[in-house]
């Protein structure tokens, strides 16, 4: 461990292993990245499935069902919805085998999802944010996946990966 970063300032040695907080590295794992990837995905973990099924939620509402998407644990706010994101959890890891496309098919076809993002005086009242789902998001959707789902369905999306750079000209 370097205190403060500083080379010349080294303190304990620092082993590999997780947080005693959190459940232990599965028994036989090996004490590297291997491991590190099992105990990720291992069942015990729920932290995978609920960050990725919040993350989903963000994209397709504007704002995740734990709005500190970037600090999901203990320092951040609690979930919105803390039975749904379980739900949402357990269905992509356990019914849809991790599959991200499953799991964003379930919660476009939610009546969630699909409601109207109308707003009526009282229900602006109560809930500004609509931290409650009350209405639809206003936004579903950047223009930039607008425009790759028009040119995919279109066929005219360029699926050419690592080709020459396009320099645009410059003034």
């Amino acid at each position: 461990l370097l205190i403060k970063g500083d080379f010349l300032n080294q303190g304990d040695e620092v082993r590999a292993g997780v947080p005693q907080s959190l459940h232990s590295i599965p028994v036989g794992a090996p004490m590297n990245r291997l491991g590190l990837a099992r105990w990720l995905m291992d069942r015990e973990n729920p932290l995978t499935a609920r960050v990725t099924a919040n993350r989903m939620w963000s994209r397709l509402f504007g704002a995740g069902l734990v709005e500190t998407e970037e600090d999901f644990g203990t320092q951040g706010e609690p979930p919105s919805h803390p039975g749904l994101l379980d739900w949402l959890a357990i269905e992509f890891r356990d019914s849809h085998g991790w599959s991200q496309k499953k799991l964003l098919k379930t919660i476009v076809m939610s009546a969630t999802y699909r409601q109207s993002s109308r707003v009526n005086r009282q229900l602006l009242n109560r809930d500004p944010r609509n931290r409650l789902l009350g209405r639809g998001a206003r936004f579903r959707l950047d223009a930039e996946m607008i425009r790759d789902q028009a040119l995919a369905v279109s066929g005219l999306l360029s699926r050419n990966l690592y080709g020459p750079p396009v320099m645009p000209p410059q003034p």
